[in-house]
């Protein structure tokens, strides 16, 4: 078994690290809004044409919701969605109460 690491050439394009990054935050403490907004800042200084983050489950209260927070333009139907938008998911597991 071979096994061959390399670094990203632009993690602030890369859908994987950002949301790796997002993860920490919010397992740091970091406010849900803040967190999002700082890696949606991140990626648009990078370069993007447009980003898009979104969180749900808990985030305040009982009740689950989701909150999506976007900058520039993007893409979200098509053959160009699935050649050119890079998508991550990570789940988290925060402290309920």
């Amino acid at each position: 078994v071979e096994i061959f690491a390399d670094r990203v050439a632009n993690r602030g394009l890369n859908a994987q690290t950002q949301a790796e990054s997002l993860k920490y935050k919010l397992l740091g403490g970091l406010a849900v809004r803040r967190a999002c907004y700082g890696v949606l800042r991140f990626v648009m200084e990078s370069g993007a044409k447009g980003a898009e983050v979104s969180v749900s489950g808990k985030v305040r209260g009982q009740r689950a919701k989701t909150q999506k927070f976007a900058d520039g333009y993007m893409i979200k139907t098509g053959h160009t969605y699935e050649e050119y938008v890079d998508t991550a998911v990570r789940h988290v597991m925060m402290r309920q109460g």
